[in-house]
């Protein structure tokens, strides 16, 4: 008798460190979903009005920042006049183009978007580009 309990209770041991394979989820768990856009700053340099082959030094530059998601799409002239589109709190006195940049990001931060993927490239001729992916969970 002691011999069967023995190998009973020997055969339970060894079956519990039988791996089972992945477990298939719950049937109510459902999966993680995300929502992307982009936000692209670009900076050209264009002639001033009647002097086509003006020199660089007398170009004016002209910035877009375009705002993209799945559902809408934002343009502005300049990082204040974006940040005031996506109704950032206003700056406490006339600031810089780099707050007003962060204004746009602290705002988009407290929307749940978070960059995944940032490029800096030149536009050619003096002028700039600069892209970034974000994303945010879906509720």
């Amino acid at each position: 008798m002691h011999k069967f309990v023995f190998v009973a209770a020997l055969a339970a041991a060894f079956g519990l460190f039988v791996p089972r394979g992945a477990s298939a989820p719950a049937l109510g768990d459902k999966p993680v979903k995300f929502e992307y856009a982009e936000l692209t700053y670009t900076r050209t340099l264009v002639a001033p009005a009647g002097q086509p082959g003006a020199p660089l030094p007398h170009a004016n530059p002209q910035d877009t920042i375009v705002w993209s998601t799945s559902q809408e799409e934002v343009k502005a002239k300049s990082w204040e006049e974006l940040a005031d589109k996506l109704k950032a709190p206003a700056a406490k006195k006339e600031v810089s183009a780099t707050v007003q940049r962060l204004r746009v990001f602290d705002r988009l931060g407290a929307d749940g978007w978070e960059v995944i993927e940032h490029t800096d490239k030149g536009a050619g001729f003096g002028g700039v580009a600069a892209t970034w992916a974000l994303k945010r969970r879906v509720p």
